[in-house]
C-alpha cells in the first residue's frame, strides 16, 4: 500500500473507534455540553447522551463522551489555517481537561 492509502485507513479507524472505546472515567457531567445546545435552540430530553452516541454499545460513556465532558484528563489543540494546505496558520488555540 502506498502512503496515502495507509493515511486513509488509519484515519478511518481512528474516527470509527472513538465511540466504541470506553471512557476511562464513568462519573462525566455535561453540564457545560448542556448549555452550548440550550443555547443554540434545542431542546433536550432524557435521550440528550444517547442522540449524541457517547454510549458504547455495551451501555457505557464511550471516549467521546470523555472529551465532551466538564472535566477530563485530555488537552486538545486546535488550529485554524487560511487554506487546506496547512501553510498559513491562522489561529491556534489548547483547551484542556474541560
Amino acid at each position: 500500500m502506498n502512503k496515502e492509502m495507509v493515511d486513509s485507513l488509519y484515519s478511518k479507524r481512528i474516527r470509527n473507534s472513538l465511540g466504541q472505546l470506553v471512557s476511562p472515567r464513568q462519573d462525566l457531567s455535561f453540564k457545560q455540553l448542556k448549555i452550548f445546545y440550550e443555547e443554540n435552540g434545542f431542546d433536550l430530553n432524557d435521550k440528550f447522551l444517547n442522540n449524541l452516541e457517547l454510549y458504547t454499545e455495551e451501555g457505557k460513556l464511550n471516549y467521546a463522551a470523555y472529551l465532551l465532558a466538564d472535566e477530563n484528563g485530555i488537552s486538545m489543540k486546535v488550529a485554524k489555517y487560511s487554506g487546506v494546505d496547512k501553510v498559513d496558520l491562522i489561529e491556534n488555540a489548547e483547551f484542556g481537561y474541560c
